[in-house]
């Protein structure tokens, strides 16, 4: 008699177990989906080495960051990492034309007159 209730299974103990074997392959499916989208990613970025340096330099790009991102792991994306690299770029080609003083000569304060040598 104890061993026929042990060996029974409880409704609750079912759907937990139906959850969790559920949770488990909704992840396998996402860390499919994430390893496929890499995959494809990297390959597109592969094609980027065809490209001549004018045309990188055109996207933001230089030679160097497409091999840098394609130095991380197989399952990265490298994408991601062009990305950031372009974005870093363009954010410090703007800080440095904003620090380099302007070309005009600055205006001479108003109420003052100024005179020329003579």
């Amino acid at each position: 008699m104890i061993s026929s209730l042990s060996s029974s299974k409880s409704p609750i103990r079912v759907a937990v177990l139906l959850a969790a074997a559920g949770a488990n392959l909704n992840a396998a499916v996402a860390f499919v989906r994430a390893a496929w989208k890499a995959r494809r990613h990297r390959h597109e970025v592969t094609r980027l080495l065809a490209f001549d340096d004018h045309a990188l330099r055109d996207i933001g790009l230089t030679r160097g960051d497409v091999l840098v991102s394609l130095a991380g792991p197989a399952f990265d994306d490298p994408s991601t990492r062009l990305r950031i690299l372009a974005v870093e770029r363009r954010a410090a080609r703007r800080a440095r034309s904003r620090e380099w003083p302007s070309r005009d000569p600055a205006p001479a304060p108003q109420g003052e007159q100024t005179r020329l040598p003579v």
